[in-house]
């Protein structure tokens, strides 16, 4: 109960501890439980060899052992092994369809990578098939179509996933995908509008609130459009600091007010940005940008600001832009 406590509260060190302690006094009766826990936060935390050492030494499997195994085995790397777990926990430990129809889910994700979209569509379609489909087979399969510009097929599961646009767990996604959908049909007037519909009904949602200011920012170059854009990440932020990761928003918000043309507010928050969340690449490359466009260091100095941020954990694309912008 400890360890669960301190997962919920961020604590995960400690979390970690707490059911090492538990594995170590429990008994056989609830041993395996404590496993699933444990081996659960493991994976959590990146450390995918000893999760998967973990939730091989459960003796009697279940859904979530076995659905936590094969996902430790996924982020490791190792994955043949982690679909064949994938299809035992489907066959021997799921019987409730809407556990089955997320497996589906996972599968196809897999399939996707190994075999191309053809095998991925043919599990999603068994996973939105089911008697109690999963929200994540509708997210996938519509994300599929939109990669393929199957318009026919994604207008149709968006018409299936109009049942779940109040749901609170389901509200992000839903807004993403719909605005996707009308944005990929250059119909970006739309994709505003369906938002800030969804917005009117929900206005608590912070993840809306972010999607509809990246879309503003991207779709219009306006100075007026730059600062509603700016108020939108300020409220996601304001109304996200319990339930999301707001560690990018401050550089969104730079971004909107940079595009708009307000360099000095787009470098107070891209500095207010890089002073909340030092550790995060992505508020030092909006900075450095900012720094370049305003000149307001030398170059040198950039260069430094540069080499500081490169040491952080970057993806490829942002670390080519980093590299190629040192050497410029």
């Amino acid at each position: 109960m400890l360890g669960m406590l301190k997962e919920r509260m961020g604590l995960k060190l400690g979390a970690l501890e707490a059911f090492k302690n538990s594995l170590n006094l429990s008994n056989q009766s609830c041993r395996d439980l404590v496993q699933v826990n444990y081996g659960r936060l493991l994976a959590t935390m990146g450390k995918y060899s000893q999760a998967i050492d973990t939730f091989t030494k459960i003796e009697a499997a279940t859904f979530n052992s076995g659905s936590g195994l094969a996902l430790a085995l996924f982020k490791d790397k190792r994955y043949k092994e982690s679909y064949e777990t994938y299809e035992s926990t489907l066959h021997w430990l799921s019987d409730e369809p809407h556990y089955q129809s997320d497996l589906l889910v996972a599968l196809a994700s897999m399939a996707y990578m190994f075999e191309g979209p053809e095998a991925a569509k043919t599990l999603l379609f068994q996973s939105i098939q089911l008697e109690k489909p999963s929200p994540w087979g509708f997210y996938a399969t519509l994300s599929l179509g939109l990669l393929q510009d199957d318009f026919n097929l994604s207008e149709l599961v968006l018409s299936e996933l109009n049942v779940l646009k109040d749901r609170k767990e389901c509200i992000e996604h839903f807004a993403i995908l719909k605005s996707y959908f009308y944005l990929l049909k250059k119909n970006s007037k739309t994709a505003i509008r369906e938002l800030s519909k969804i917005i009117h009904r929900h206005p608590d949602q912070a993840s809306a609130w972010l999607t509809l200011s990246s879309l503003l920012i991207r779709l219009n170059k306006e100075k007026r459009f730059s600062k509603a854009a700016a108020k939108c990440a300020h409220i996601a932020m304001e109304l996200g600091q319990s339930s999301m990761n707001v560690t990018k928003v401050l550089s969104l918000v730079a971004l909107s007010f940079f595009v708009g043309g307000d360099k000095k507010s787009a470098l107070s928050m891209a500095q207010k940005a890089i002073h909340c969340y030092p550790n995060m690449a992505e508020n030092w490359a909006v900075f450095i940008v900012i720094l370049l466009r305003t000149a307001k260091l030398p170059e040198n100095r950039v260069k430094d600001v540069l080499s500081f941020a490169r040491t952080l954990d970057t993806g490829e694309n942002l670390t080519q832009w980093m590299q190629k912008t040192m050497f410029e």
